[in-house]
């Protein structure tokens, strides 16, 4: 699984700190799920984020194949 936070990001122009304080998640979070250091995103999170960026969960994560 990836996910298109870094371009999300760069099409609003926003940084980890100014999306963190945004959405109240915290900044360690954003950066992990920015540098796909994390496996699992939490509806919570997801939800916020793509309110956030007016997006769906598709446009948000990206399934790739042969990965379990």
């Amino acid at each position: 699984m990836k996910n298109n936070l870094r371009l999300l990001m760069a099409q609003k122009h926003i940084n980890i700190t100014q999306l963190s304080e945004a959405i109240g998640i915290s900044r360690n979070a954003i950066a992990s799920i920015y540098h796909e250091k994390t496996t699992r995103m939490d509806i919570k999170t997801i939800t916020l984020l793509c309110n956030y960026f007016e997006c769906t969960p598709n446009d948000l994560i990206v399934i790739t194949k042969g990965v379990n």
